[in-house]
């Protein structure tokens, strides 16, 4: 693409000398340079993306994009106000700006998105339409860089899709990736205290949240959540509620029923219409998800019917709830994503639900390295609450000691508590397993659709399922 038009309408500012040549590639990653490429300097949060353009231009870096203008780097600089923002753009445009050929669903809140977006999939589909879906299981990061979503767009759109649901980021939105985009629908399921190792506080977290709102032309927003309300007070262009509380929302549950590990069944109001939605994910939180994905749907015109169909259709989300098949039932286990406070309880209260009180419920979790420190003891703490026993391991320590971390989470579970230490997820599994008595339930809290551990080492490949099926054959 002629950089003309590459630039053409974006806050990116090029020198006159600079000319009109051809543009290869554009990227932030200096090791990613190709000749006849842009390399644009990103401020990350441990380095500087102008340290970097030697490498860039030694790899043939036409141009260089920078806040900054950059004396002696050897190529022309174009200069932007957003070194992140410009990016996002350029790569949108290199794409073709798929998004404006795609009609959009970007689900974002703290729990609950990837469960909307499936359900959304779902929805779609039974109506007709060719969805694509982009988020946390499907592409290994809730929302990806902007050198990787916009070819997604892309691909999507040549391959005939009319319709994209994707899973909108706090950090994606802080750090613009989707500035270039008008989504139809923003939806919000919740907002509970989490990255704020990055947001700082929740005010700057509900900021992040709040500009994907700001750009939609539709919201969806949960009026049980004090922040879903807050962004009613924006001005946005239009919003559909709904609520399990308010009969005041657009669409409301009512007459809840919990049907253990059937799932769950409400009555759907909306103005004066009633109808049943039946999901057989269990928990409740299934309900909030699900009535966000019906008002969603709602919203872009599709009839009740398909959306009872395809909810009732939809069996489960990896890594949710997803229950382990054993070769025999004397115990359950399940597998859960649930890696903060608010997710830990409502799973652990789902489980709850479909227990009896003779049951046990067996916990094992732990709380990633490199992320928010305050959320560990709380976590801790609701494992003492919620559960029987409580098998304390590692989950992704990253660079951190994982001894740290465990003793962050320790500081909140009461030392009369049963609980035991076991560092290696892979031991404290196989110790969960061997020491579950019949009629035991099993939760593997955390990791969900992962399959790796992350050390100060990196990745490294590791099922938990595969672990369970391991330890049970042994047992």
């Amino acid at each position: 693409m002629k950089l003309s038009g590459l630039i053409h309408g974006l806050p990116v500012c090029a020198p006159e000398e600079v000319g009109d040549p051809e543009i290869t590639a554009v990227t932030e990653r200096s090791e990613r340079v190709r000749p006849g490429g842009i390399f644009v300097c990103v401020r990350g949060l441990h380095r500087d993306g102008r340290d970097f353009v030697p490498e860039a231009v030694g790899r043939g870096a036409r141009l260089i994009v920078s806040e900054t203008p950059l004396d002696g780097a050897g190529v022309p600089v174009l200069l932007t106000r957003n070194a992140r923002e410009a990016n996002a753009y350029l790569q949108s445009r290199l794409a073709g700006d798929p998004g404006k050929r795609l009609k959009l669903f970007c689900v974002t809140g703290t729990n609950g998105k990837t469960t909307v977006t499936f359900l959304l999939r779902e929805i779609l589909r039974r109506a007709g339409r060719k969805a694509g879906l982009i988020g946390t299981v499907t592409n290994g990061m809730t929302t990806p860089d902007p050198e990787e979503f916009y070819p997604l767009l892309r691909d999507f759109a040549e391959s005939g899709c009319d319709t994209v649901v994707a899973e909108a980021s706090s950090h994606a939105l802080a750090l613009g990736k989707l500035a270039p985009l008008t989504p139809d629908y923003a939806v919000f399921t919740n907002l509970t205290p989490e990255h704020l190792d990055f947001h700082g506080d929740m005010e700057h977290y509900f900021e992040a949240k709040a500009s994907l709102f700001r750009a939609a032309k539709t919201g969806i927003v949960n009026l049980d959540d004090p922040c879903g309300r807050k962004l009613l007070s924006l001005p946005l262009e239009k919003t559909v509620t709904y609520s399990v509380l308010d009969d005041g929302a657009d669409f409301t549950a009512k007459s809840v029923c919990l049907l253990g590990t059937s799932g769950i069944r409400y009555e759907c109001l909306t103005g004066n219409r009633l109808f049943r939605i039946v999901s057989p994910i269990p928990g409740q939180f299934t309900v909030p998800n699900t009535l966000a994905a019906v008002a969603a749907a709602s919203a872009d015109g599709i009839p009740p019917d398909l959306i009872r169909q395809a909810i009732a259709g939809m069996r489960g989300v990896p890594g949710r709830l997803e229950r382990v098949q054993l070769p025999r039932d004397d115990f359950a286990v399940y597998v859960d994503f649930a890696h903060t406070p608010d997710a830990l309880e409502n799973v652990l209260r789902a489980v709850r639900g479909f227990m009896t009180e003779k049951q046990r419920l067996i916990l094992l979790f732990g709380c990633g390295g490199d992320r928010d420190r305050s959320k560990r003891s709380r976590m801790g703490t609701i494992a003492a609450r919620l559960s029987d026993f409580a098998v304390v391991t590692s989950d992704n320590p990253r660079s951190e000691e994982p001894e740290a971390i465990l003793a962050d989470v320790l500081s909140g579970i009461p030392e009369e508590f049963p609980h035991i230490v076991i560092r290696d997820r892979r031991t404290a599994i196989s110790y969960a397993v061997a020491s579950a008595a019949p009629g035991d339930v099993i939760l593997l809290a955390g990791k969900g659709h992962e399959t790796y551990e992350i050390d100060k080492n990196g990745a490294h490949g590791f099922s938990e399922k595969e672990t369970v099926l391991e330890a049970v054959r042994k047992k």
